[in-house]
């Protein structure tokens, strides 16, 4: 399994006009990702539209993202989050067969569940997968939010490899205080108006929509941030920040 760190751009999912997936277009968008320098790539996600495609479609734009980078050093998430745990499980158990290093999945929100009951959905996809799980908490979409404390303990147990905290900077700074930079769980953000402020309290990544944008100047402040010189990255980050909030 490749390294969790860095830039990973949450990648749109190009379709045909019929409505169909365009894969080959995929398979351009990869390979375009990959020059430019980003450490990951995040298919069949939020930003990537996954909520417009069925479960085989999804497969389809995994497997050419997964196809595509696979002799390169960049890191394939494939975003799994259905409505059941049975399609979740399904997805997941797919990407991890054909080699994609991570899986995202948020928690259980269609309907009220209790919490142990959100533990299970994600234990039976950690069970059923050779990826690494990340928990994706987005409590603004989800209405469901978990404490730091929370998060770090199931990090620690094994559950998640790594979190995507798109939340308030506040949660993300206790999330990254509690974990201690312990090595088992990657912290990243999820915020594109939060992005440079992660990095400069330790986060171990970003994964955003805006590096569809501007992915080497992302990179670049990536970089810049893991040197310590947050003066060069937040000129860059200045430049490039009212393209990504007019998202």
């Amino acid at each position: 399994m490749k390294e969790f760190k860095g830039v990973v751009v949450a990648m749109v999912t190009p379709f045909h006009e019929d409505g169909s997936v365009n894969e080959e277009m995929v398979r351009m968008l990869t390979r375009h990702f990959i020059d430019q320098g980003v450490h990951g790539i995040l298919v069949s996600g939020g930003t990537g539209e996954f909520t417009m495609m069925d479960i085989y479609e999804r497969k389809k734009v995994i497997s050419a993202a997964v196809e595509t980078a696979k002799d390169t050093e960049v890191f394939i998430v494939a975003g799994i989050t259905c409505n059941t745990t049975k399609d979740t499980v399904e997805l997941a158990k797919y990407s991890g067969e054909i080699g994609a290093d991570y899986v995202l999945a948020l928690p259980p929100f269609a309907i009220p569940v209790t919490k142990e009951a959100m533990l299970e959905h994600f234990r039976a996809i950690k069970e059923n997968t050779t990826a690494g799980l990340i928990l994706y908490h987005f409590p603004g979409e989800t209405g469901i939010e978990f404490s730091p404390e929370e998060i770090v303990s199931w990090g620690r147990e094994g559950l998640f490899v790594a979190v995507k905290n798109t939340t308030g900077m506040e949660h993300t700074m206790e999330l990254i205080l509690e974990n201690a930079h312990n090595p088992n769980l990657k912290i990243s953000n999820g915020f594109d108006s939060l992005a440079l402020s992660a990095l400069a309290s330790g986060a171990d990544a970003l994964i955003n929509a805006g590096s569809n944008i501007t992915p080497r100047q992302y990179v670049k402040i990536y970089e810049l941030a893991k040197e310590g010189k947050y003066e060069e990255a937040r000129r860059i980050y200045e430049e490039i920040l009212p393209i990504l909030l007019y998202q």
